[in-house]
């Protein structure tokens, strides 16, 4: 793993605790860790973009169908939520080649990994989850254990993965 990939998955703690911690009002903070990551991302920048559009329109459609809502925010992508999967696409795309190879270990990876994170926004006030918490939690787990494995098909056809790097 180089430095630079590190530093990448570190500033994605980083936006993590902004986004939910801070949201709309550590924006700045939010938009220089989000440059520096693109920056670190030379190698796969293009990857983590197209992995962002992918979990922002999941996000987008969530949030039209309520499952999920962010506090005093319309229902429309917060620039903290777009930066979030911005830093999430850039890490994912940096590590996409330590993934498990089985779509089935994908799914579960991805819905465990992704029912996980929300609820952790959810236990911390940066997000509600609806009908219920655990319905939405489960919802949630639902959608990214499907998109994990369609992701990585889509990108594995947009650049095919070097084996051995």
């Amino acid at each position: 793993m180089t430095r630079r990939l590190v530093a990448v998955l570190v500033l994605f703690d980083i936006s993590w605790a902004l986004a939910v911690f801070g949201q709309q009002a550590t924006l700045p903070w939010h938009a220089g860790v989000s440059l520096l990551m693109l920056t670190l991302a030379s190698g796969y920048r293009m990857l983590g973009l197209a992995i962002a559009v992918m979990g922002m329109a999941l996000d987008a459609i969530l949030i039209q169908q309520q499952v999920l809502a962010l506090s005093g925010t319309p229902a429309v992508m917060p620039a903290h939520l777009a930066m979030l999967w911005l830093g999430f696409g850039l890490a994912l795309a940096g590590v996409r080649d330590r993934l498990p190879q089985a779509s089935w270990a994908l799914a579960l990876l991805g819905g465990a990994l992704g029912s996980l994170g929300y609820y952790l926004g959810y236990e911390f006030g940066a997000l509600d989850l609806t009908p219920t918490p655990l319905l939405g939690v489960v919802i949630i787990g639902l959608c990214w254990a499907g998109l994990f494995p369609l992701g990585r098909g889509l990108l594995n056809r947009a650049a095919p993965l070097v084996v051995g790097r």
